[in-house]
């Protein structure tokens, strides 16, 4: 491995990245993200459960989810078993598309699955990527490109809060409405 390049990333369909039984495991998505999997699952007759994970507060109380926890209890729902695929696979949220890179909000870290067993069977490859950092859109060129996205996509919102002056919360008691960032930038500027 010193000197070559290192093997581009394959899925092999291993089916750990949908399978999920501990809550900091499960995927964040953005609002934008939940709303489309709602629409997909209504369509394929499932049902899905999401957890409000980071929350904002203006100064008329005012509630803003930026990210929401997606719920999954074992299998997700849109994972086909029997043909070991997704069946969103062009519309999965950034998270799923970014597997087996693990992005860490707000820092941008990233780092690689222990579970996925692409990773497992190329544990040279990984520690090469810990030393060379830069080697990792090589290796990981599409699930890099969505975990790049995604951070853009988080960093705008962190931008807009802090300019805004929103500050976090973790209760939505206290709110006088509850909307998603996408529709209070839309209705506040």
């Amino acid at each position: 491995m010193r000197g070559e390049r290192p093997p581009r990333f394959r899925c092999l369909f291993c089916d750990h990245c949908c399978y999920f039984d501990k809550e900091y495991e499960m995927p964040t998505v953005f609002p934008w993200e939940k709303r489309l999997l709602e629409e997909l699952a209504e369509r394929l007759g499932v049902s899905l459960e999401f957890k409000p994970l980071q929350i904002y507060m203006d100064d008329e109380n005012n509630c803003v989810i930026a990210l929401y926890r997606w719920i999954i209890k074992g299998y997700c729902p849109f994972y086909d078993r029997a043909e070991k695929r997704c069946k969103i696979h062009e519309d999965k949220p950034y998270a799923c598309k970014m597997y087996p890179l693990l992005l860490e909000m707000p820092t941008g870290r990233l780092m690689l699955s222990g579970k996925c067993d692409w990773v497992a069977n190329n544990k040279d490859v990984a520690e090469k990527l810990a030393k060379e950092a830069k080697l990792i859109p090589e290796v990981f060129p599409n699930e890099f490109e969505a975990a790049k996205n995604a951070f853009i996509e988080f960093s705008s919102i962190i931008d807009y809060v802090n300019r805004r002056r929103l500050r976090q919360t973790t209760n939505l008691r206290d709110c006088a409405q509850v909307m998603d960032i996408d529709e209070y930038i839309a209705r506040y500027g």
